[in-house]
């Protein structure tokens, strides 16, 4: 069987295995190109790749957890790790998946493999953003257009968040985009309780990465995230140069033309595309449900952006400084949301004036966003920022 075939390369130390996992729309392929320049190869979705090539959700459930389509997508990687085998004598192999296919039983027997794994996380506001243009292009048939005019996207918003997703997208998942979401979300946070659970007091390493942080300050998050898993280099600046050079050499990947945009864009731009104004995006942009979806996601986002194995964290001094692109700008005037819930970590944390003179400046501060409004801080994201109080008052 293909699996255990696997876990045989496995413990013969003749593969090492290192995992990404995420939701949809939260940077994970991006991750997936910068970190494959440590693996001999980086495998792209494998089990919806074999998923797809089935038929997808309308196919016969054989099996209540699809044992089915699990085997053939161990099988699949076993094939790539027995192909650099014949070069060398052990294959370091990245593999990328998203939250919506593992079924907790597949997970469990999943997370037995891996020896290192990043779950890739990305702040709310701009992942619900991302999935509804996602869609909404989708729905629409907007051809990728839709993707770039947040405008459009959220003027449809009402009509298109409700939508059944097998309406215009047969064999894809089932629900609305917002429901959708939220199980995805809600998948991460049991994935991750379950995770922790197995592994501890091994020897198998476990990442956390924000996107914010990554774009921030790239060659910051991508070192200290190396380090918490235990991965040695020397020349941190080359894992973000020629992306598109090496989404093509080391990405194993052969649905690329039914890629949306973005991720073309990722896979094909040479560096991280780093933070620029006007990104944030107010919930108040929303409609009502996705207003309150966002607030929903909010405490589950800040559960992996808060754990210890975010070793990216910035600190207050970080925060303080500008970020990467720019001679001026700070964190707090592009993204006032993720400023937010980092310094009122730091305030619970190690509580000192400066920290509140930070908080003053970031809820005080004024943003244009995506929308191109520009209005107080406290005004666009206080309610997202009484969610976050609300997070640390329960904590306490």
């Amino acid at each position: 069987m293909s699996e255990s075939r696997l876990k045989q390369l496995v413990s013969q130390d003749k593969a090492t295995i290192f995992y990404i996992h995420g939701t949809d729309r939260s940077g994970s392929t991006l991750a997936e190109v910068i970190f494959s320049k440590l693996a001999d190869r980086a495998i792209h979705q494998p089990f919806l790749r074999v998923n797809k090539k089935l038929g997808g959700i309308l196919r016969p459930n054989k099996q209540p957890f699809d044992a089915d389509i699990y085997e053939m997508g161990c099988g699949l990687i076993v094939e790539q790790i027995e192909e650099i085998l014949q070069q060398k004598n052990h294959a370091t192999i990245f593999v990328k998946e998203t939250t919506r296919f593992f079924h907790s039983q597949i997970w469990e027997q999943w997370i037995q493999i891996p020896e290192k794994f990043l779950f890739i996380i990305r702040e709310p506001h701009l992942q619900h953003l991302s999935w509804l243009s996602f869609l909404t292009d989708l729905a629409y048939k907007g051809n990728g257009l839709l993707m770039t005019n947040p405008y459009k996207v959220l003027e449809k918003a009402q009509t298109t968040e409700a939508l059944d997703i097998q309406s215009f997208r047969p064999g894809g998942p089932s629900g609305t985009i917002i429901s959708y979401n939220l199980q995805i979300w809600q998948n991460l946070i049991r994935d991750w309780n379950m995770l922790q659970s197995r592994i501890a007091g091994s020897s198998k390493k476990l990442a956390v990465l924000d996107l914010i942080e990554l774009r921030q300050n790239p060659e910051y998050a991508i070192g200290k995230t190396i380090e918490q898993l235990g991965f040695e280099i020397d020349n941190l600046e080359r894992l973000n140069s020629n992306l598109m050079v090496q989404s093509q050499n080391k990405v194993f990947n052969n649905i690329v033309a039914s890629y949306p945009s973005a991720t073309r864009k990722i896979r094909n731009s040479n560096e991280i595309e780093l933070l620029v104004p006007g990104e944030a995006i107010a919930p108040y942009a929303f409609s009502p449900q996705s207003q309150e979806l966002i607030w929903r996601l909010i405490p589950l986002y800040l559960d992996l952006l808060y754990a210890p194995e975010n070793a990216a964290m910035p600190s207050l001094q970080q925060l303080e400084g500008t970020v990467a692109g720019s001679e001026t700008l700070k964190l707090g005037d592009i993204h006032p949301f993720v400023a937010y819930a980092i310094a009122i970590f730091h305030q619970h944390k190690n509580p000192t004036p400066e920290i509140n003179s930070v908080l003053e400046t970031i809820i005080n501060g004024k943003t244009k966003t995506v929308l191109g409004e520009e209005k107080p801080n406290s005004e666009l994201f206080g309610d997202s920022f009484a969610v976050v109080d609300a997070y640390w008052q329960e904590a306490d």
